[in-house]
C-alpha cells in the first residue's frame, strides 16, 4: 500500500491501463482493525483512495463531512470514498471501477479492503489472480492484520481464522498493547513469530498508526537484489540448512534449504504439482531458486493454489547462492514436503 506514491502504478498484465493497487486489512474480532481504520481514514494522504467495508455503522464517519454520495457508496471531503460490501467481493470491486470510469466517482488510484473479524484472508488473495475481472484493473500489494495483545494468544489457539489471519499477512499490527500486561504482549510477539516470521511486526496504541508509516511497513515488491532481501525479511531464512520447523496447533513454519540449482522446467512441474495436489495446505511460499546457467535467483511467491508470476534477478543478494524456501503450511508434514521437492526436481 503506497500511500505516498498513488501514480507510480504497475501496468496492468494486459498493458492497457495501470493496474489499482489493493492492501487488505484484516484481524479476529474486536482486534482493532475498525479503530485503525477510523483513524487511517483522517489521514489527507488517504485521498484517491476507495476504501471498502462491510457496514457503514462501524465505521466513524459520522462526523466526517460527506461531500457526495451515490448507492452503496460515499465520498469524504478528503476524497476519500468509502463503500460497502455489495454480494461478493467481484460484484463490489467491478461496479465500484465501473463507477469510477463513468465519474460517479472519484478517480482513485488505490484500494482498502476491510473484512469481517471471522474471515480467513485466503479467499480474498485468490480473487485477485484467479478473476479476470479483478485481474486485468486491481493488483494486491500488501495484507495487514490485527492482533490484540489481551486476548490475541488466547484466539491464535482456540480458532483457525485468527491463525490464518497472522500467517497470510505481510504486517502485523500488535494492539490494545497499552492494557495488556507485558508478559501477555511477548507471548503474543512470540506466538506471532513462530507462525509468520517473515512479517513486519508494528506495535500501535488506539489505533494511532499513519498512512506513511503503514506503507513503510509494506514489503516491496521483489523485482530487485535491493527489494527482495525486505521482501522476504532475512531473519525467515536464518534457519538451519535442515529447516528449523515452528509449529502452532496445525499450522508449521519451516524452510528448504538446497545446494544444487534447478532447470525451469523442474520448477514448473513441482509448482504445479504442490499448489494442484497440496495447495489448500500451502498457507504461503517464498523462495529464491537457484536455477540452471543462470547468474541470479528465481523469486517464487505462492498463496494455496495460486503461483504469483516468477521474477528473475540479475544477481542473488547474498553470497549464499543456494536454493531457499520458506513455507507456512497446514498440516502439511515438512519431510514429506521435501522429498516431493527432491523427487519432482532433481535434487
Amino acid at each position: 500500500m503506497k500511500w505516498q506514491d498513488a501514480s507510480a502504478r504497475n501496468e496492468s498484465s494486459e498493458g492497457e491501463r495501470p493496474s489499482i493497487g489493493v492492501t487488505l486489512l484484516t484481524g479476529f474480532l474486536g482486534s482493532g482493525k475498525t479503530t485503525l481504520l477510523n483513524h487511517l481514514l483522517k489521514d489527507p494522504t488517504l485521498t484517491d483512495t476507495a476504501v471498502i467495508i462491510n457496514e457503514f455503522g462501524d465505521i466513524a464517519i459520522d462526523h466526517m463531512l460527506v461531500e457526495s454520495s451515490i448507492e452503496n457508496a460515499v465520498v469524504l471531503q478528503n476524497g476519500c470514498i468509502c463503500c460497502t460490501v455489495r454480494g461478493d467481493l467481484v460484484d463490489t470491486l467491478t461496479d465500484l471501477f465501473a463507477k469510477r470510469e463513468r465519474g460517479l466517482v472519484p478517480q482513485f488510484t488505490r484500494v482498502a479492503i476491510e473484512t469481517t473479524g471471522l474471515a480467513d484472508p485466503s479467499p480474498i488473495i485468490r480473487t485477485f489472480t484467479s478473476e479476470k475481472l479483478v485481474r486485468e484493473r486491481f493488483h494486491l500489494e500488501a495484507v495487514v492484520a490485527t492482533v490484540d495483545c489481551v486476548n490475541g494468544q488466547q484466539q491464535l489457539v482456540d480458532f483457525e481464522e485468527a491463525r490464518r489471519q497472522v500467517a497470510l499477512a505481510d504486517v502485523l499490527i500488535l494492539t490494545k498493547s497499552d492494557i495488556a500486561p507485558p508478559q501477555a504482549s511477548r507471548a503474543l510477539a512470540s506466538s506471532i513469530g513462530d507462525i509468520n516470521p517473515a512479517a513486519t511486526v508494528l506495535t500501535v496504541t488506539n489505533g494511532q498508526l499513519s498512512a506513511s508509516e503503514l506503507a513503510d511497513a509494506v514489503p516491496p515488491r521483489p523485482t530487485s537484489t535491493e527489494t527482495v532481501s525486505r521482501w522476504l525479511k532475512a531473519e525467515a531464512f536464518d534457519q538451519p540448512a535442515a529447516g528449523a520447523s515452528n509449529h502452532r496447533g496445525e499450522i508449521s513454519t519451516f524452510s528448504i534449504v538446497v545446494d544444487e540449482p534447478l532447470t525451469m522446467e523442474a520448477l514448473r512441474r513441482w509448482l504445479a504439482s504442490i499448489t494442484s495436489l497440496r495447495g489448500a495446505d500451502l498457507l504461503r511460499m517464498k523462495g529464491l531458486i537457484a536455477i540452471s546457467g543462470q547468474s541470479g535467483p528465481m523469486v517464487v511467491h505462492a498463496v494455496q493454489h495460486v503461483v504469483h508470476p516468477p521474477v528473475q534477478l540479475q544477481q542473488w543478494p547474498t553470497d549464499d547462492k543456494r536454493t531457499k524456501i520458506v513455507f507456512i503450511t497446514r498440516n502439511l508434514p515438512q519431510e514429506g514436503l521435501r522429498r516431493s521437492f527432491l523427487a519432482l526436481t532433481g535434487g
